[in-house]
């Protein structure tokens, strides 16, 4: 029945949570605030909503074209070079060296992976 699709919507919003801690990073999903080691990291709303699919799905591979679809919508399934500028520019600003990241990994010619843990 439609009352019981809405009621797991509800409940499956309702247990989203609104704080994601990964290592010494923290995403106040609520506030749509990260911070590393408490220091607070500006991101344009592109790059959150970058983050923010990564985080809400980590462990778990997303490929380029799912990325793609849901951040920029899925007339830009197939461009992946703003895929890679934007990751380039995440990972700049919350890696502690971009170069070796440890919360965005890549999973070459597939997508990318948030860290677990």
């Amino acid at each position: 029945s439609v009352r019981a699709v809405l009621r797991r919507q509800t409940q499956s919003v309702d247990q989203q949570p609104s704080t994601l801690i990964v290592g010494d990073l923290t995403i106040n999903l609520a506030r749509r605030r990260i911070s590393r080691n408490s220091q607070e990291i500006h991101l344009t709303p592109t790059e959150y909503k970058l983050l923010y699919e990564l985080a809400m799905n980590r462990g778990r591979v997303l490929l380029h074209g799912e990325l793609l679809s849901r951040i920029w919508g899925p007339e830009y399934r197939d461009q992946v070079d703003y895929l890679w500028t934007y990751v380039r520019y995440l990972r700049n600003k919350i890696e502690i060296d971009p170069a070796q990241p440890r919360y965005i990994m890549s999973q070459p010619g597939v997508g990318y992976v948030f860290a677990a843990d």
